[in-house]
């Protein structure tokens, strides 16, 4: 497998975080939620007075422990990186986009289109979401799963539990736009075609 320069990583961690953060950015507006420790972070913005940026940056941190084992240092800390980059986009854009109005299938739509294609290019570059993607990318190198069933299968646990906190509209929607998300990772991250360093 081809290494990248350090250029090439940075302008595919840059372009990957900002695709990321645009499609949780509007999920957000849209009020809607998504899998993994994204999705967790969501739904306790929702129900507590804590900013989603804040809480996704805490919510990954036991998370590149398993990491720092499985996967080492580089990917590590790319990982760290492209968290609190997300984190702060998504924290920093509220005062300077306002959505007031927002369909929330096409919402839905969108963000799984953009932020998976924004997935699928930190998986390329060495790096994750954090959390259970993480998880998603050992498991698809270490038995051959790919990594967007897994994540898919952890996100059905997620969306049991916001069927209980959340309106039912709201949890339909939300599981498009991952299922969404999901497929274009299966589809597109695939061991045989390509592997994140």
């Amino acid at each position: 497998m081809r290494q990248y320069t350090l250029i090439e990583d940075f302008q595919g961690l840059t372009i990957g975080s900002i695709a990321t953060a645009a499609g949780m950015f509007l999920l957000r507006s849209a009020g809607l939620i998504t899998g993994g420790t994204a999705g967790l972070a969501l739904l306790v913005s929702y129900l507590s007075s804590w900013s989603f940026g804040a809480v996704f940056f805490w919510v990954n941190v036991p998370f590149y422990i398993f990491a720092i084992f499985k996967k080492g240092w580089v990917f590590t800390i790319k990982g760290f990186v492209s968290v609190t980059a997300v984190s702060l986009m998504v924290t920093f854009a509220q005062p300077y986009i306002s959505i007031t109005a927002i369909n929330p299938l096409l919402a839905a739509v969108v963000f799984g289109i953009v932020a998976g294609l924004g997935i699928l290019g930190l998986f390329r570059h060495g790096s994750s979401i954090g959390g259970t993607s993480m998880i998603g990318l050992v498991i698809q190198e270490k038995w051959g799963i790919q990594a967007g069933w897994v994540q898919m299968a952890i996100d059905g646990v997620l969306f049991g539990v916001a069927l209980f906190l959340l309106p039912v509209p709201q949890v339909i929607y939300s599981f498009i736009g991952t299922a969404i998300l999901s497929l274009v990772l299966a589809l597109n991250h695939r061991k045989d075609w390509y592997i994140a360093g």
